[in-house]
């Protein structure tokens, strides 16, 4: 669930998060739901699972207040997320707007996020030439040379 409205430190969130210099990205095409990045993210409510079962798995990124600190990008154990400059996807509201296709199943059921994140539907694919690239290549930032690369 992003982060209430009402959450006593959510202004703290948004003011410092308005002026980092990167946001993540999430590839849904590869990503599992493990929950590695929402337990790493030192920001309540940033990222957040969605579905019920394995076919329907997922995280995003809430836009707002995401301070860019990478460690999510670090730490993704099946390499899909990448930062890219907050100026790439401004205007998106969640990672949910910046995917780089739309064949995961949250494309034709959106009502497995929370409706106020639901900004994505009917938007096209997400084709910022600095994003779209980043997902071609392998993370260096990922040193975990065990994993299912």
């Amino acid at each position: 669930m992003p982060l209430p409205p009402d959450h006593p430190d959510r202004a703290k969130f948004v003011q410092r998060a308005a002026k980092v210099p990167l946001k993540a990205i999430v590839n849904l095409g590869a990503c599992t739901g493990c929950e590695v990045c929402i337990q790493v993210c030192p920001i309540p409510g940033c990222i957040d699972k969605f579905g019920e079962d394995p076919s329907n798995f997922g995280v995003f990124v809430n836009y707002d207040v995401c301070i860019g600190c990478r460690l999510c990008a670090k730490d993704c154990p099946w390499d899909t997320i990448r930062m890219v400059p907050s100026a790439s996807v401004k205007g998106s509201a969640t990672s949910l707007d910046t995917q780089p296709n739309h064949e995961h199943v949250v494309f034709q059921n959106p009502e497995l996020v929370p409706a106020e994140v639901r900004s994505f539907v009917d938007k096209p694919v997400f084709t910022e030439p600095t994003a779209a690239p980043l997902f071609q290549q392998w993370n260096k930032e990922v040193p975990n040379v065990m994993g299912p690369k």
